[in-house]
């Protein structure tokens, strides 16, 4: 899943794409590519940010009831964020998606960094997110609003050189709301997951 990004002030441009290495169909193509543009600026405490996001779906189909395949539908949100420089660092951002699903997303999160020994951290954080009607409908076949995710997760960033970055990951992720938790069972095989990885950081 390659990403790079580019800022200036705080403004930033990213680009991020993820490619499929699951032995199917798709395997070794990219089926996903998002596109991001936001400004971020601190304000006492207080770090603000807003932006768009593209997200673009290549090489990924959807098949319809009447058994029609078709391109999956690419979409466009837009998004709000708050964080407060406190204790666990909790933040609010709010997505609302303009074009494909015309619903509303938002999560709130803590986290935690403590230093463990020199150029190695630990960072622990929490979320739960919220998705209404049209959201949850639109991506679960749901038709109520609800507690969307809780997401717990590790994270051990390794300081390698001034430029370079590695952070192992592991989280675990549950829907809280057993009605939508059946709904993604349905539409996805599961409700509940353990993902982790390995993130390379190269700033420049």
């Amino acid at each position: 899943q390659p990403g790079l990004t580019g800022a200036m002030g705080g403004l930033s441009v990213n680009a991020w794409s993820s490619m499929n290495l699951d032995g199917t169909e798709t395997d070794g193509e990219f089926t996903e590519m998002d596109w991001t543009v936001s400004y971020a600026q601190e304000v006492g405490l207080a770090k603000l940010g807003a932006g768009v996001v593209q997200y673009t779906f290549p090489n990924s189909t959807i098949e319809a009831e009447d058994g029609t395949v078709s391109a999956y539908p690419g979409t466009v949100e837009v998004f709000a964020s708050v964080g407060v420089d406190v204790l666990l660092a909790p933040a609010l951002t709010v997505y609302y998606d303009v074009d494909e699903i015309e619903g509303l997303y938002a999560m709130a999160s803590i986290g935690h960094s403590f230093e463990l020994v020199e150029k190695v951290a630990l960072d622990l954080s929490a979320s739960l997110g919220f998705g209404n009607k049209d959201y949850n409908e639109g991506y679960f076949g749901h038709d109520e609003a609800a507690l969307n995710d809780l997401v717990l997760g590790a994270a051990l960033p390794i300081t390698l050189t001034e430029n370079i970055r590695v952070k192992p990951s592991i989280s675990y992720m549950m829907l809280p709301d057993s009605d939508l938790g059946d709904a993604a069972k349905l539409a996805y095989g599961e409700k509940d997951s353990v993902y982790g990885g390995v993130t390379l950081s190269c700033s420049f």
